[in-house]
């Protein structure tokens, strides 16, 4: 706990760690929220995706679906863990925790247990949380949670750009071959120079897929 950088907008407890990780859980309790609920949404899907890539674990293509994560939840809870997406940590976030005997003092609060999130989608989560899913609003919490990221340069150092393009090729990774792989990157690239949006882009790509199929077959 004590690598952890614990600050408070308003009555929102934010927490940092080492990583850059944000404590979901922590950031949701004065909302009465549960993170995953941000976590499991269809607009959250291209970032996580993108991240998961930039982490070598690169999310199976069929997470994109709503109606899979659902069915198939606690299967994909443990993939954004195995991707490096969230973390969890056994405890009572927030909860109180006592002084050792002969110890002074009243005891700590225990910032460390909880879901937490990757830094990427930090802040997304506090405007979720604060503007309750509406995304015109303006979320002061989620300034504050991009500020206090910046203040630590979090991913300053990372081979991942946050403002790049999602790749939609790499929603196909787990599902082709390399040679494959390398040609849908190469046609994302060509989409992305056009502008065109990620779903698009992935739906492009599964035409072509698909199209490829049925000429082997």
């Amino acid at each position: 706990m004590s690598n952890l950088t614990v600050l408070h907008h308003k009555q929102t407890t934010v927490v940092i760690d080492a990583d850059g990780m944000v404590n979901a859980s922590l950031l949701a309790k004065q909302f009465g929220r549960n993170p995953i609920e941000y976590i499991m949404l269809d607009g959250t899907q291209p970032t996580i995706a993108q991240v998961a890539e930039c982490n070598g674990s690169p999310m199976r293509e069929q997470w994109q679906d709503s109606r899979v994560r659902q069915r198939c939840k606690p299967e994909y809870l443990r993939a954004l863990l195995a991707a490096g997406i969230t973390r969890h940590v056994a405890g009572t976030p927030g909860g109180h925790m006592a002084a050792a005997p002969n110890a002074g003092g009243n005891g700590v609060y225990n910032h460390d247990a909880g879901l937490w999130v990757h830094p990427a989608l930090a802040a997304g989560l506090a405007r979720w949380l604060e503007c309750r899913g509406d995304d015109w609003k303006p979320s002061p919490l989620a300034e504050f949670v991009k500020q206090a990221l910046a203040g630590r340069e979090i991913g300053k150092s990372s081979t991942c750009d946050s403002t790049a393009p999602n790749s939609a090729a790499g929603t196909f990774a787990d599902t082709v071959d390399a040679q494959t792989l390398e040609n849908l990157r190469a046609m994302d690239q060509i989409l992305i120079g056009g502008g065109v949006s990620f779903s698009e882009r992935r739906q492009t790509l599964q035409a072509r897929l698909e199209q490829q199929a049925r000429q082997e077959g």
